[in-house]
């Protein structure tokens, strides 16, 4: 296969994209190894037309694929899609409508909760899928014929196997919870670079003083690690913020002593900077500690009931009781209705039990 088996040009993805109808396979290609950033490589669409891969290296617009991607009318299929969407949206600055995850969809039918592409694929449709190109260079042109073939494959089988799940989500009446599940995934809010120092370890022990220190060099970090498009360890690692906030007057020989020396050179005056403006600010909030072993004792309950639960309705235990999300029921409510997370499709099945767990075990 030579070049021209990517679609390079508007012209050629728009002619494309103009004959894939309403139900479509998607899927990326990226690298991430040394950026803060996904770059994105290929696009993979199957449709009507067939299958188009979509060189995003290329030098086009991409407004029909921006098109087809928010066109609630269009049904996009891909398979663990979370990832994709962070390359979608840095590349393409969209959210997709109309999406479904294959993924998703089994943990709705099986127990099994995070089944590979091509396991799907032989399970379902019986097709054994070529292996991965795990160490692949997706940003390479030309791309080998390996590579198109895996790039191809990642897509051909996404509308059959849709198809099949979807009927039977539709036969066991559990359609309506998929598609509550999606609207929850596509409506969950970007994280808050703001927030990211409160999952640092050792940041729930740490004085106020210190934690506003940490904000802001947490802050800076992520700023810094966007603006250079850099992974955040390449600038600052988490525990050496963690250290400089801890310090109470940190010094330039301080800074040259814990980092090694071009990071030093490079940013000892913004983190000094940082460190003192972060004691100018108001309490910030705080991290949340560690469970007591009477909270972890109630999310246990809950986990243990979720998973009974989910064994009598054949679906994956991960659906109704995320660890996230019972850890913030048992810190902040006593009534596993009122957290706006859990609302939806769980409610019918554990909202009732998980409160009573909540009220018992938290009284």
């Amino acid at each position: 296969m030579g070049p021209d088996a990517l679609l390079a040009t508007d012209d050629a993805l728009d002619t494309f994209l103009g004959g894939c109808g309403d139900l479509v396979g998607l899927d990326t290609e990226f690298m991430r190894e040394r950026t803060f950033y996904p770059i994105a490589a290929l696009y993979q669409v199957a449709g009507d037309a067939g299958i188009g891969l979509v060189d995003a290296c290329a030098e086009q617009d991409f407004d029909g694929l921006r098109r087809l991607l928010v066109d609630p009318g269009v049904t996009k299929i891909m398979h663990s899609c979370s990832e994709d969407l962070e390359v979608i949206d840095t590349h393409l600055g969209v959210r997709p409508a109309g999406l479904v995850d294959t993924q998703v969809a089994h943990a709705f039918l099986t127990p099994e909760f995070a089944r590979s592409y091509a396991a799907l694929v032989e399970r379902y449709l019986g097709v054994v899928l070529p292996k991965q190109q795990t160490r692949s260079n997706w940003l390479r042109r030309p791309l080998s014929d390996a590579q198109l073939e895996y790039a191809r494959a990642d897509v051909a089988y996404l509308r059959e196997l849709w198809t099949q799940m979807r009927e039977r989500l539709a036969e066991a009446g559990r359609l309506g919870w998929f598609e509550d599940e999606m609207a929850s995934v596509l409506g969950r809010p970007e994280a808050d670079p703001e927030q990211y120092y409160l999952g640092m370890k050792r940041a729930w022990r740490m004085a106020p003083r210190e934690l506003a220190a940490l904000r802001r060099l947490s802050a800076w970090r992520e700023a810094e690690a966007r603006r250079r498009d850099v992974p955040r360890a390449r600038t600052v690692r988490d525990e050496h913020l963690v250290t400089l906030a801890e310090a109470r007057s940190p010094t330039r020989a301080l800074v040259f002593g814990l980092l090694p020396k071009g990071i030093a050179r490079r940013y000892a005056d913004d983190l000094l900077r940082a460190h003192a403006e972060g004691l100018e600010d108001d309490a910030p909030p705080v991290p949340e500690p560690p469970l007591s072993p009477r909270e972890g004792g109630v999310v246990k309950a809950m986990r243990e009931f979720a998973r009974t639960r989910a064994e009598a309705l054949g679906i994956a235990p991960e659906l109704l009781a995320r660890r996230r999300v019972l850890e913030a029921c048992v810190r902040h409510f006593r009534d596993y209705r009122e957290l706006p997370g859990s609302l939806g499709w769980r409610l019918e099945l554990v909202g009732e039990r998980f409160s009573e767990l909540l009220r018992a075990g938290l009284r």
